[in-house]
């Protein structure tokens, strides 16, 4: 993007739980969120890409196939502390179907979960595409998430008075394009 844009710059920042008021309030012009519900009703969005939740575990584990449900529920968890100290989208499917998780760690990034787990019997629940940055780690093994927790999609999502403002127009099809690459 920078390149081709000398005059942009870009300040990106952490997701918090005031995110979506500071986007209100114009503190900030785009956010890069999973479709997880809690982006409000009037705020436009567009789905950049699709990805499927994949378990992540030590190979020194005693897991090696794809996880039934009983088995993961059964496991303990690093969970991801996302926003508001837990990761919503696999709580909130599992709550849906009356079940939940373990959690004895939560670290704030997926790549730190994955690489906490090495040693020990810990199951890190990340997007495939996380995934994929620690696939050549010998000490790690990706396994088939439980179909329950199935796939998300992940957003762009902006105040609508941004709709017909060039420049956001033109950001908005720059982070299309680089979705389109995931």
């Amino acid at each position: 993007m920078l390149p081709s844009a000398t005059k942009v710059s870009f300040n990106f920042v952490p997701l918090h739980d005031a995110q979506f008021e500071a986007t209100e309030k114009g503190l900030i012009d785009l956010l890069l969120v999973a479709d997880d519900g809690t982006a409000p009703a009037h705020f436009a969005n567009e789905v950049i890409f699709e990805v499927e939740f994949v378990c992540v575990v030590a190979k020194e584990s005693p897991f090696r196939r794809a996880f039934t449900l009983k088995q993961y529920l059964a496991a303990d968890h690093i969970g991801i502390n996302i926003v508001g100290g837990i990761q919503t989208i696999p709580e909130k499917r599992l709550s849906a179907i009356g079940a939940k998780r373990r959690c004895p760690m939560v670290v704030p990034f997926h790549t730190a979960a994955m690489r906490s787990l090495i040693g020990t019997n810990l199951i890190a629940t990340v997007p495939r595409s996380m995934a994929k940055l620690e696939a050549s780690n010998p000490a790690m093994l990706i396994i088939k998430a439980p179909a329950v927790l199935g796939t998300f999609k992940y957003l762009m999502a902006w105040h609508p008075r941004m709709n017909t403002d060039a420049a956001h127009i033109w950001l908005r099809s720059v982070i299309r394009e680089a979705g389109k690459a995931i």
